[in-house]
């Protein structure tokens, strides 16, 4: 997780390593928005592709990467809405910036 105040990479420290700025919120952010993933993860193997979707959308909110344009392009295909399915994977298969 990146320091939004120096810029600086850090791991789950509840601190910055280089500015020692407050990084609590991110944390927390991270650890929901993990869970959120999770919780698409359990409802696509059950086959509720409306369940996955909102799970991934909840992700996605918190922070937009590859991971939860996956779970949305999956929650796609299992509620049959190809064209979402086929818009999020295209947006998996594009090179990262």
């Amino acid at each position: 997780m990146r320091c939004p105040v120096c810029r600086a990479e850090n791991g789950e420290e509840a601190a910055c390593r280089r500015c020692k700025a407050d990084l609590t919120l991110l944390v927390t952010l991270e650890e929901t928005r993990r869970h959120a993933l999770d919780q698409a993860a359990n409802a696509a193997a059950s086959g509720d592709g409306a369940a996955t979707l909102v799970h991934a959308e909840a992700a996605h909110r918190l922070r937009a990467d590859r991971d939860s344009w996956r779970w949305l392009a999956v929650g796609g295909l299992l509620a049959r809405d190809f064209a979402l399915a086929l818009a999020c994977y295209r947006q998996v298969s594009e090179p990262e910036a």
